[in-house]
């Protein structure tokens, strides 16, 4: 045989092995085929990769960010990864085409200048953003500074024609989206069918759990119904000094772990005496355990000590700290007590910066608030009676009994513009969804995923 024919040969048994992995593709042609056609409308690979590679590097630093707090970041399934993105990209030709359709996409002179108000403010603040940090060290100042800064931020593909053209799908999208929404209003019949449900939802929550109710005043919330029991109690916290404070906090760290390791010894020492107890020892493991109780025993003295003495450091720092604040908690006291305003006495001595302007919900036996600010509220016979100060964790508590809390459903009236606001929220989020997933059923959407995965 011919040198030639052998080579030949040779040649298409590796072609038939291979296949097409000889073929090498042009990377320019690649990129420009279409992988997504909307109603005639395309995107080319290379425009696509673009977002799904925008996409895969925030998971990057999604990961990143758990990371470096210890945690997990969740799994991402890369399949669905990739098919979010063919939908982000295919809503967004819909939208595009039906604000075209629209005509939205056409500004008035007012959208013109608030446009490019916004993009003014978004460029600045990514060179901000590059500035610091890139450039916090730098010699460079001036205009020098201010060219350098600006081609960074392009070099790090952010440039004011990207920003403007990202803008402007943002206020051409909001018009869309409220247009389609123009017309979603709310009725009453729906306002009272969605209070209903509230009052019966807390009513059945608080009938099992009286103290639901005082742990979602405490937590801001909406709550339609009230048990029997609650009454409204305004304060003036008057806090410890900084400097106490610090020594209370650290004397009460100190505390917590003398207190810790008596329960571990005593722990270790109930276990021994427990295995002493055990029938059949050997005389050996009698003595082992024997010795061993002397030892456990000395060290539980040893915490038991620590424990009293680290107490004792705290209530002596504790009763300092209480000192240093007694007259001026006294004198408000007195204030309160010769008929001065409370109100206008919190308003100027009061605290505690999160105190609701209605006073705090409180029960008896209510343990989300600290005792020494439950018990005289709860001891005071009539409203409007303010109690002497008492001891608390941050200090000084002088509490009035501001009012009952009315047993039964809250009033309709006064919380009904805030569920028409909830209600209108919903209903304008599901007709608009609605409407865009319509649109896009409607659409003739053609997604050639084999350009993609090749």
């Amino acid at each position: 045989m011919k040198k030639g024919a052998v080579i030949s040969l040779l040649l298409a048994v590796v072609l038939t092995l291979t296949g097409c992995a000889l073929v090498v593709k042009d990377p320019v042609v690649d990129m420009s085929r279409v992988v997504i056609d909307v109603n005639g409308d395309t995107m080319d690979k290379g425009t696509f990769m673009q977002q799904y590679n925008a996409v895969v590097n925030y998971q990057a630093q999604l990961a990143a960010m758990y990371a470096n707090y210890g945690m997990q970041a969740p799994e991402v399934d890369e399949a669905q990864l990739l098919q979010d993105t063919i939908d982000a990209a295919v809503r967004q030709k819909v939208l595009e085409q039906k604000a075209a359709e629209l005509s939205l996409h056409v500004l008035s002179t007012d959208e013109e200048q608030q446009l490019a108000q916004k993009v003014e403010e978004t460029w600045k603040s990514e060179l901000d953003a590059t500035r610091s940090q890139y450039f916090l060290n730098t010699e460079l100042e001036g205009a020098e500074l201010e060219k350098a800064v600006e081609e960074r931020t392009v070099q790090d593909g952010i440039t004011r024609e990207n920003i403007e053209l990202n803008e402007k799908n943002i206020l051409v999208q909001d018009k869309l989206r409220a247009e389609v929404i123009k017309d979603v209003t709310v009725t009453a019949e729906e306002i009272r069918a969605e209070y209903d449900a509230h009052v019966e939802q807390d009513k059945t929550a608080i009938e099992g759990d009286p103290n639901a109710y005082g742990q979602k005043r405490l937590r801001g919330e909406d709550v339609f119904y009230a048990p029997a029991g609650y009454r409204l109690i305004k304060q003036v916290l008057i806090k410890f000094a900084q400097e106490d404070q610090m020594l209370i906090d650290t004397a009460r760290q100190e505390q917590s772990a003398a207190a810790t390791a008596l329960s571990g010894a005593q722990t270790a020492f109930d276990a021994n005496e427990e295995a002493l107890k055990a029938e059949g020892l050997s005389a050996e493991k009698l003595q082992e355990l024997t010795d061993e109780k002397a030892r456990l025993q000395a060290e539980l003295d040893a915490a038991a000590a620590e424990s009293t003495a680290a107490q004792e450091k705290l209530d002596d720092t504790l009763k300092q700290g209480y000192a240093n604040i007694s007259e001026k908690a006294q004198a408000i006291y007195q204030r309160a007590q010769d008929g001065e305003d409370f109100d206008a006495l919190a308003e100027e001595f009061n605290e505690d910066t999160g105190t609701p302007p209605e006073g705090y919900a409180v029960r008896k036996g209510f343990t989300d608030y600290d005792a020494a600010f439950v018990t005289p509220a709860m001891t005071l016979e009539n409203p409007g009676e303010v109690a002497e100060p008492s001891e608390g964790m941050y200090g000084f508590y002088i509490v009035q009994y501001a009012d009952d809390v009315k047993e039964g459903a809250i009033d309709l009236a006064s919380v009904a513009s805030h569920l028409e606001e909830e209600l209108l929220t919903e209903k304008r989020t599901a007709a608009y969804e609605d409407t865009v997933t319509q649109w896009i059923s409607d659409s003739d959407v053609k997604v050639y995923s084999e350009r993609i995965n090749d």
